[in-house]
Order: C-alpha cells, then sequence, then structure tokens
C-alpha cells in the first residue's frame, strides 16, 4: 500500500495509473491537449459494411448511411454507391432468371414425362415392370407373371391386342337398365362397341389407342369398315401395332403437321396421342371422318350443352350403321356409346360414355343383373360434369369413294366448331 504526504499527490497518481477507474479530480483536471486526444479518438469511425466508404465523422453518420442501404424510399446516393447498387440489382435479376430457368426446365420435363415423351420405355417394357411389381404387391402370383409374360410376347410379335382388357356385350344390358330408369325419356346408342381398358403396359397414356380400339370394335361389324381395316376376323391391333400404322400414315402424307409435332415416331415409346391422331389413323384407311371442335363452354356456368345438343341429334338420328364417338379433352380421351334424353321436370340430355381407365373387372358389373344399375353410374355424365374448356370429337362419317377425296385427306380439313364463331 502507498502512502502520500498530500491530496493533490494522491490524486496525480490515481490520474496516471488508474485511469480505468472513474477518478474524483477527472472531470476537473484535463488538460488541453487530453481533449483533443479524446476528440479524436471519438471521431475514428469505421467502413460502411455494405459498400466499404470511409470517412465518416461519427457512429450517427455511419448508421444513417448503412440504412439508406435498406430503405425503401429511393435516397440520394453518391455515383459510387448507385453503381454498387446497380450492380448487386443486375446480380440479382440474373440469379432470379436461373432461378426461373431451372424451374421451367425441370416443368418441362415433367411435362415430357406425363405425355410419354422423355423416350422412357414403351408398353412391353412398362408391362413387364408393372407386373413385377404387382407380384411383389401380392397382386399377381408368379406362374401368372410368366404366362402373362409369354402372352406380351406374342402379342407384340403379332400386332395383335390379347384381349385381356376386353369386355363385350355391353349395349343389351345398358339399354335395359337405361330405359328401365324412372326419369329417362329415351334411350338412343351406337350399334356395337367393346370396351379395352388400360392395362400394365398403358396405364397412364394409352387412353388414346384404347379409344381407336373400341372405335375400331364398332366399325368391324360393318361390312365396309371392315374391309377396309382388317384382314381377319376379330384381329384387333395392338397398341404397339397402332403406333406403327399411324407411322405409316405419316410417311404416306398424312398430317405432316402432326407428325413434326410428335417427332416423326411412336413406335417404342409412350406419347400420348389425340383426336387428330385418330383422323389421321381413319383416313389412311379410306375412312370419312369429322373433327368436331367444341373450342369454348356455350352456357355461362362452363359447362358445354351445344355438345350435349349435338351429340343427341347424331345418336337419335335415323341411319343404318351408327359408330361411337371419339371425345378428347386435355388430358384424356372417352368414347361417347350413346345418350340418354331425360324427362319430367328436368329434362336436358345425359351422355353415356365408356373410360379406358375403367378396369374389366368394374365395367363387367354392367354384364350381371344384380350389379348394371349402380354400374351404369359409371357410364352417365350429366352435363354439369362435363366442364373442360375445351373438347374434341371425332365422328365416322362413311367411306371415302374417290382419289381425290384421299388425297385431300392427306391435310387435315378444318374442324366443324361448335358454336360457330
Amino acid at each position: 500500500m502507498k502512502h502520500f504526504e498530500s491530496t493533490p499527490d494522491l490524486e496525480l497518481h490515481v490520474n496516471i495509473q488508474h485511469k480505468d477507474i472513474l477518478s474524483p479530480a477527472k472531470s476537473e483536471v484535463c488538460s488541453p491537449e487530453d481533449q483533443v486526444l479524446e476528440e479524436e479518438e471519438e471521431e475514428e469511425v469505421g467502413a460502411c459494411p455494405v459498400c466499404s466508404r470511409v470517412g465518416f465523422t461519427s457512429q450517427g453518420d455511419l448508421a444513417a448511411h448503412i440504412d439508406t442501404h435498406f430503405s425503401r424510399t429511393p435516397s440520394i446516393v453518391t455515383p459510387d454507391e448507385g453503381g454498387w447498387e446497380r450492380r448487386l440489382v443486375t446480380e440479382l435479376e440474373k440469379q432470379e432468371k436461373e432461378v426461373q430457368r431451372m424451374r421451367e426446365q425441370q416443368e418441362f420435363s415433367l411435362l415430357r414425362a406425363q405425355y410419354g415423351m422423355d423416350n422412357e420405355g414403351n408398353f412391353s417394357q412398362q408391362s413387364l415392370s408393372n407386373m413385377q411389381r404387382a407380384v411383389y404387391a401380392g397382386e399377381m402370383t408368379v406362374a401368372d407373371y410368366y404366362e402373362r409374360q409369354i402372352e406380351l410376347k406374342i402379342a407384340e410379335k403379332n400386332g395383335v391386342d390379347d384381349a385381356r382388357s376386353c369386355t363385350k356385350g355391353l349395349l343389351g344390358p345398358v339399354r335395359v337398365v337405361s330405359e328401365g330408369t324412372n326419369n329417362v325419356k329415351a334411350t338412343y346408342l351406337c350399334t356395337t362397341v367393346d370396351h379395352y381398358g388400360s392395362t400394365y403396359g398403358d396405364r397412364g397414356w394409352g387412353c388414346g389407342y384404347r379409344n381407336i380400339q373400341m372405335l375400331l370394335s364398332s366399325l368391324q361389324h360393318h361390312t365396309g369398315y371392315y374391309a377396309r381395316l382388317f384382314s381377319g376376323p376379330n384381329m384387333m391391333p395392338s397398341i404397339s401395332q397402332i403406333q406403327k400404322l399411324i407411322e405409316q400414315a405419316w410417311r404416306n402424307g398424312f398430317d405432316l403437321q402432326g407428325c413434326e409435332q410428335l417427332g416423326g415416331k411412336l413406335s417404342n415409346t409412350r406419347k400420348w396421342i389425340g383426336a387428330t391422331e385418330v383422323v389421321t389413323l381413319l383416313s389412311s384407311f379410306r375412312i370419312k371422318c369429322q373433327l368436331i371442335d367444341c373450342h369454348r363452354p356455350t352456357a355461362s356456368d362452363g359447362t358445354h350443352p351445344e355438345l350435349f345438343r349435338w351429340c343427341l341429334d347424331y345418336f337419335s338420328s335415323q341411319a343404318e350403321f351408327k359408330p361411337p364417338i371419339y371425345l378428347q379433352h386435355q388430358g384424356h380421351s372417352r368414347t361417347i356409346i350413346g345418350v340418354e334424353q331425360l324427362g319430367g321436370t328436368e329434362g336436358g340430355v345425359r351422355l353415356l360414355v365408356l373410360d379406358p381407365s375403367h378396369s374389366p373387372a368394374q365395367v363387367s358389373q354392367l354384364l350381371h343383373t344384380q350389379t348394371a344399375p349402380s354400374a351404369i353410374r359409371l357410364l352417365r355424365k350429366p352435363l354439369s360434369s362435363m366442364r373442360a374448356k375445351q373438347y374434341q370429337m371425332v365422328v365416322v362419317a362413311g367411306l371415302m369413294q374417290t382419289e381425290l377425296e384421299y388425297k385431300q385427306s392427306k391435310v387435315l380439313q378444318a374442324a366443324i366448331r361448335i358454336p360457330k364463331d
């Protein structure tokens, strides 16, 4: 412990040796040189952490400057600050464009996969893959798997469908149930049709091909159409064979625009097809078709009453032979086999539609008296259930009689529009 002879000596010792502790005389004993040093220490302010600018007179000035970088309102900046901000904006825009490009690329890849345009697999490969999954899931025995594998190879080699997804004899039971329903005033059906459902090999992309098979199942019962299409009885072409037939039509000059859109190739792919490919296929066999384009709803609630009236006129008209109608909308296609004209206070029309997504087990319930009344609900489509923005229909309109008709059919004719604008 140090002892001092006077109070001023004690104060001087504390101010020099213990300046970090508040000195009783610090506020009183402070030289002009000390004041200058303190002011210089206060003025030592760091650089801006955003733009690295220096020379701020106080921490308050620095804080105010930093706020200008993050202010939502425009502020006056120096040329250096403006250049930095422009570079920052440019970099952010570049990053945003890159993220958008990657997102669009991913969406395009998903779209290509959805429509079978990614060249990943074909009917046979998907069949084997899905059948293997069915075995693992206990839905199919190993013996059934090998039996189906052999049938698949034979069918693909011969180009003939194995008919496992086909259900025949539907129209008789449908008519009985429909006409026995209280509010049905009249039932009008196509002449004949079989249902073809999706299988292990085409689930998710083959609806267009299955609807072609339904249409062909009707045409093969008419002598004139059959002579143009087939070389033997009950020869329903397989999906792979239909792909080859459409490619052959393209090579013969039919619908070159559609050919280009699909890359000129369908075989060994899972590419979706639509109404124009149906017209192309049938036209190549000298069968006349009409393409009906329901390009917008005809009611304020988004429904298509004009389409329903058109179908009623078609199925109720007198004709020796009446094929079903191919119906296409975004992402799916079905087959219209008839209409129900409703009576009572409601009135109106209800379509009867076969859907490839329905399994043979579901559709075959129409063949049994006990289950038919409930199973027909699968077919009935009231006006309120048809709300797609656009529909297309392919209607068989007879046989081409001249070479000129055949040549003209190679260029896809303008569709009949409902409503007419």
